[in-house]
């Protein structure tokens, strides 16, 4: 038989790679010689997708039913990470840890705090991996029953150093050997501040960083990637002390001018005015800023990110929602209205827990030439807010669109100006309006439904909801999710006659019925003919919950 090309077995393997089928190259690895190489360098290219987490294999229920196949599992992600972690010493056949893109070191640490390890642990640090085992100077010991000797625990964060360290190394001077350029364009986990500006000097593709501590960063992280990564352009982070604000503002002024297109602080109590200001040595590359957590004084200051207006997504927490910046700092609330304004290319905005949010976008939302595709708002009273929702009909653009506001004191013009508003927006694939939906009845969601025909994705709230709701419900042929919180009294007849009426286009259909009256149960019995129907219709899903109220007499305590 003749051999195929190695450029097509190349592509083959390329292929099952981006499917994350790692069994089959597996396979072609030990099956072939000419198969050997492109299947082992696409395995370990995309490695880090392989974990207990992940692994088709199992589930969660699996982990009580299935014990040997999680094992099994373990075992693979074991020999992975120690076959990349060996090649780093060249004790392998093969330089694996030169075909991976990520270095990925909180799948390491996952791998290493995994329960399941525990039993693998003495054969990963066995010969030339001794090395690399450390262990706190106080280690905690937990008891195991039969006469297994005492588990003592790992230091990972120095394990995580000592294999970045080596991997790092091994990489840049096999390249360096070669007259090549390293693989590796990410790394992420817990990297310390000392071994940070070493390693990214080592990589010279780099273009992405996700760090467990945004403490980690300084002007001499900023210099060596400036001198060394030419196609950085992106940074995560989990969290930080908040004392590094002009660490962080030095990090990125330190950066070459215009090249971050991407920054994500996922706890960002560390940012403040400093670091607003210094996102400017960047206004024109960056796109997409990701702001959770921000604290008031930062809040007060976010007009000093006028210059960023090639934002394409914005995402901005408040993590205290204590400032009113249109009643207290007016000045930086126009600012801010303005800046946004300019934001032409934003098509992506979440404002969450942002007081003045709803006015600052009632404003925003009226300027012809911001377009949204998607919008978040919460934690803003639904009432004293319908110049907000008039305004929302403006962006007919929108395609996604969640609102939680607190529907308490809220009156029926409230309800609805809202209502009018969003069926405005007849481009809407994903309506969320759960509290914000709370006292909505079956006439309101009939209402949406009918004028949102493009939906695929429909959570909401309310009360007092009927059957006569699924007639509107079965002319959105495109919807795949819907999430009903509402209090509601379905029959099962009526369920099984919505089911009935979808088409096609419902292929996959989640039904979720989450609050149903105590006084109209659905029994076992009708809820499996129910997930029968709708898995024969439309391969879909169906879950259903009876509300129960707490119970006063066992929430008080006795005399």
């Amino acid at each position: 038989m003749q051999d195929l090309p190695a450029d097509i077995l190349f592509l083959v393997c390329e292929e099952l790679a981006r499917k994350r089928d790692f069994a089959t190259l597996f396979t072609c690895a030990v099956s072939s010689k000419s198969l050997v190489k492109p299947a082992l360098l696409w395995m370990y290219r995309v490695h880090d997708d392989c974990s207990i987490r992940n692994s088709s294999e199992v589930n969660e229920a699996d982990f009580e039913r299935n014990v040997a196949a999680v094992k099994r599992i373990c075992s693979q992600w074991t020999l992975q990470w120690k076959s990349i972690i060996r090649s780093s010493l060249g004790h392998t056949r093969y330089p694996y840890c030169l075909y991976i893109r990520s270095l990925d070191l909180r799948n390491l640490a996952e791998l290493l705090e995994d329960p399941w390890f525990r039993e693998l642990s003495q054969s990963f640090f066995a010969d030339d991996m001794t090395q690399f085992l450390r262990k706190p100077d106080t280690p905690m010991k937990q008891k195991i029953r039969g006469a297994k000797a005492l588990y003592k625990k790992l230091d990972v964060p120095v394990i995580l150093d000592l294999v970045g360290e080596s991997i790092t190394n091994y990489v840049s001077t096999a390249a360096t050997q070669n007259g090549a350029t390293v693989a590796l364009e990410e790394i992420s986990g817990e990297i310390s501040g000392l071994a940070l500006p070493r390693w990214v000097g080592r990589i010279s593709k780099l273009k992405s960083m996700t760090l467990w501590d945004g403490a980690a960063l300084s002007e001499s992280v900023a210099t060596s990637i400036g001198h060394n990564c030419p196609q950085f352009d992106d940074l995560t982070f989990y969290g930080s002390n908040p004392d590094i604000d002009q660490d962080l503002a030095s990090f990125f002024s330190g950066l070459k001018k215009d090249s971050l297109r991407s920054f994500t602080a996922l706890s960002a109590n560390a940012v403040g005015p400093e670091t607003l200001l210094s996102l400017n040595h960047h206004k024109s590359s960056l796109q997409r800023l990701k702001l959770d957590g921000l604290r008031s004084a930062a809040i007060k200051n976010l007009s000093l990110l006028q210059g960023c207006v090639g934002l394409v997504s914005l995402e901005i927490q408040d993590s205290d929602g204590s400032v009113n910046l249109e009643a207290t700092e007016n000045d930086i609330f126009l600012e801010v209205i303005a800046w946004l304004g300019r934001c032409e290319k934003l098509r992506e905005l979440l404002l969450r827990n942002l007081a003045s949010g709803p006015a600052i976008l009632t404003q925003v939302c009226l300027r012809n030439n911001v377009r949204l595709h998607t919008l978040q708002v919460t934690n803003y009273p639904l009432l004293g807010n319908q110049d907000f929702h008039r305004a929302l009909s403006h962006q007919t653009s929108l395609e996604s669109l969640s609102l939680k506001a607190d529907p308490e004191g809220a009156l029926r013009d409230d309800i609805d100006v809202l209502i009018a508003s969003i069926s405005q927006l007849h481009k809407l694939r994903y309506l969320n309006l759960v509290n914000t939906s709370d006292y909505f009845h079956t006439s309101e969601i009939l209402k949406l439904s009918s004028a949102l025909t493009r939906l695929e994705d429909l959570s909401f709230g309310g009360y007092d909801v009927t059957d006569d709701l699924w007639r509107g419900l079965a002319n959105l042929h495109q919807l795949r999710i819907l999430n009903i919180s509402a209090m509601t009294s379905f029959s099962f007849d009526g369920i099984l006659s919505y089911i009935s009426a979808l088409k096609d286009s419902n292929k996959g259909l989640a039904l979720w019925v989450m609050s149903q009256k105590a006084e109209n149960p659905l029994s076992d019995y009708e809820q499996s003919i129910i997930k029968q129907s709708i898995t024969e219709t439309v391969d879909g899903k169906f879950d259903f919950t009876l509300f129960r109220e707490a119970d006063s007499d066992s929430e008080s305590f006795s005399d």
